[in-house]
């Protein structure tokens, strides 16, 4: 066989270690693009935390929303008196939880 043909073309073992390394390399890398730190099973763990955060802020926007009702309730330009009244009793546990209060007037 002349030399040209040796050194021009690859061996049959040689194709065959190549081919196994580039099949090895392949599994490798999309081992790591599913369960690697910035995977798809990181994306979709990221995206469920996501989806949680979203529900508390929005709890706590609601939240918010109703104590900022009620210090409204309480400011000097707005007062609402039963709800003054309400919150002292609470407060001062000046009352049962499911006692009527009746307001009398002259």
């Amino acid at each position: 066989m002349p030399a040209e043909s040796k050194i021009g073309t690859m061996g049959k073992h040689g194709a065959t270690a190549l081919s196994i390394g580039l099949g090895a390399a392949i599994l490798y890398l999309g081992a790591h693009a599913v369960t690697g730190r910035q995977g798809l099973v990181a994306y979709v763990d990221l995206q469920a935390q996501e989806r949680v955060l979203e529900e508390r802020v929005a709890a706590l926007e609601s939240d918010h929303a109703d104590l900022e009702a009620r210090a409204a309730r309480l400011r000097p330009e707005s007062l609402d008196l039963d709800y003054l009244d309400e919150r002292a009793r609470i407060t001062l546990a000046a009352g049962d939880p499911d006692e009527i209060v009746f307001a009398l007037r002259d």
